[in-house]
């Protein structure tokens, strides 16, 4: 018989060689740093979405702020300054998400020719959802904003009312806050009534949060106008992934329930056979007290019972 051992050992060397061929072009030097485009797309989705919840943070900031100044008769120059400040950041970051939204925004183009890709659906979905957010955070800063302006005007006016000067109507107030400088709101005041000098502080400072605080509105405002529009013709869209995703969750939480309940199922299934393991020799002990003579009889039943 003739010894092929050598040539099995030429057939190892060689799978070997092809293994480390293969293992070569998986590992490539500089292959790993070679990222596909949807890898970068979902780097630019958490980069926003990390933005969006930092903003969020920031607004629910902006709303203690608020509450404290409101709260504070004659607030400091420190407290406003750290107030502006904060509606300056939100502002910038609003800027950059929105910049951010505008980037990963399927072009309408590229839509059209890849209507059907699920790479595409895929990209609007996730541009949709994120510029939802965006807008109702950006709605929600608008909104709060807008509600601390009535405050304080209501604060000017309860003021008015306390130092006499009731006379001013609500009009005649609005007129005066429209003026756009604290100097001739504080001469049409002084006109006519007498104000003591910590009321006319007081009035003084709410006026000029106010012209601060209506700057911010508007410029709020030009950002939350920019995706309005296009995250209402995608509300549609954004309504079916949710009912998606809440469908999805409940596949999910029945589906953990089957498991469970196979998994229980399974471990019933290996406790039987093991009872009837334990059961045998009790069987064949019985079978073993049987009286020589009965067995005898019934031998090929007994057997068969066994």
């Amino acid at each position: 018989m003739r010894d092929r051992t050598h040539e099995l050992r030429q057939g190892d060397d060689s799978s070997d060689d092809e293994d480390k061929e293969r293992v070569a072009l998986v590992v490539q030097p500089g292959t790993a740093r070679l990222g596909s485009p949807d890898d970068e797309f979902f780097q630019k989705v958490r980069t926003i979405r990390q933005a969006i919840v930092k903003l969020e943070n920031k607004v629910r900031e902006l709303e203690k702020q608020q509450v404290t100044i409101l709260a504070t008769p004659l607030p400091e120059e420190s407290m406003k300054q750290d107030l502006q400040n904060l509606r300056d950041e939100i502002k910038q970051l609003g800027r950059e998400i929105r910049a951010e939204l505008k980037a990963i925004e399927p072009q309408k183009e590229e839509a059209d020719e890849n209507y059907n890709s699920v790479n595409m659906r895929m990209r609007k979905t996730q541009h949709g959802v994120l510029s939802q957010q965006f807008v109702e955070l950006i709605n929600k800063c608008n909104s709060m904003q807008s509600e601390y302006r009535e405050k304080n005007v209501e604060r000017i006016r309860r003021q008015l009312k306390i130092t006499n000067a009731g006379m001013v109507s609500d009009e005649e107030l609005e007129q005066m806050l429209d003026s756009g400088q604290s100097e001739v709101f504080v001469s049409n005041i002084l006109k006519d009534t007498q104000v003591t000098r910590q009321a006319l502080n007081e009035i003084s400072a709410r006026h000029s949060e106010i012209q601060q605080l209506e700057r911010s509105i508007r410029e709020l405002h030009e950002i939350f106008t920019f995706l309005a529009t296009e995250v209402e013709m995608q509300g549609e869209m954004i309504n079916r992934i949710e009912k998606n995703i809440l469908s999805s969750a409940d596949y999910v939480e029945r589906g953990q329930e089957h498991v469970k309940m196979t998994l229980e199922s399974q471990k019933k299934a290996r406790k039987a056979p093991a009872a009837g393991v334990a059961a045998a020799p009790s069987s064949l002990a019985r079978l073993a007290a049987v009286p020589p003579a009965f067995a005898a009889e019934c031998g090929a039943y007994t057997w068969v019972l066994v």
